[in-house]
């Protein structure tokens, strides 16, 4: 007796392995007829077998029979499914804790190597085991949860090194924003949530910072860019030999100065972004009598 027990639990093992395989490979209807055929009654499983098979026809319902044959089936036109079951079946919706609780079991290999990276602090390692997951089903609230600390330590790391890509450190926290919202419905990590969510949102806060004041430092070198360039251009006294080079070069000075004014506006003048631009004020300011001086020869000649 203990050896067909024994036998019997071998076999359940490996009917467990064929169903998690092909529900992984988004073979649903196969995976439902093997669940209908050999598992359905089966008891002391990883996941209620009930369960499985709502979850197996849910997907079927959304994704097709298989990953090549993705039209969805119309449960309730009572289509052949399983082969022991050729009417619709009435199924129970899943709880967010019995999806959880099947996903961790269909996504083991890839929660396993995700959470060990976590921990190792090799966030590039984490987030491509929880995209794995994600190509699989990505509804697990642990995947979405480490998925997002990774992506948060990620652009920590690269914000705290030289010469951070701003754009590429918040397209990291956005992503990482959006994941930690896919967690936000299940109460067994709301205290994480939370923490994961502000720190998140600090993060943020310091690039946007950041980003502002690349920007006004930007504004400010193009400004002075366009000033020397005036200036070197019209520095041939064979670019102004005549009234309308003349206007060209005081419309592009007085834009210039237009400029210089509205950044000084953003820019304390104490600051040494507003002190290049006091310079440049007065820059502007004496090259302007240059003009003038310019104007008066011309017409003189």
């Amino acid at each position: 007796m203990a050896i067909a027990t024994t036998t019997q639990f071998g076999q359940t093992a490996e009917y467990l392995s064929q169903a998690r395989r092909l529900l992984r490979q988004r073979e649903y209807r196969r995976a439902i007829e093997l669940i209908d055929r050999h598992l359905l009654d089966t008891t002391n499983t990883p996941v209620p077998m009930e369960d499985l098979r709502t979850y197996a026809y849910e997907l079927l319902g959304k994704r097709g029979a298989s990953a090549t044959r993705r039209a969805p089936v119309n449960l309730r036109r009572g289509v052949p499914v399983s082969l022991r079951r050729p009417v619709a079946v009435d199924l129970h919706r899943l709880t967010r804790s019995q999806l959880e609780r099947i996903l961790t079991w269909l996504l083991s290999g890839e929660i396993r190597a995700a959470d060990e990276a976590l921990r190792a602090d090799e966030y590039a390692d984490a987030v491509a085991a929880c995209e794995a997951a994600e190509r699989i089903d990505n509804r697990s609230t642990h995947v979405a949860m480490v998925h997002a600390r990774a992506r948060y330590e990620l652009a920590v790391l690269a914000l705290n090194g030289q010469a951070a890509d701003l754009d590429d450190v918040a397209k990291q926290l956005q992503k990482a924003g959006w994941l930690v919202m896919r967690a936000a419905h299940d109460p067994t990590v709301r205290d994480a949530h939370k923490k994961l969510s502000v720190a998140i949102d600090d993060v943020t806060a310091i690039v946007e910072r950041r980003r502002a004041r690349t920007a006004r430092a930007d504004a400010v070198s193009g400004v002075v860019q366009r000033f020397n360039r005036l200036v070197q251009h019209y520095d041939d006294k064979d670019q102004l030999i005549s009234h309308v080079q003349l206007g060209n070069a005081r419309a592009s000075l007085a834009q210039i100065r237009a400029d210089v004014d509205r950044l000084l506006r953003v820019n304390a003048p104490d600051s040494p972004a507003g002190m290049i631009l006091v310079d440049l004020r007065g820059q502007c300011a004496r090259y302007k009598e240059h003009l003038e001086r310019v104007g008066r020869r011309i017409r003189a000649d």
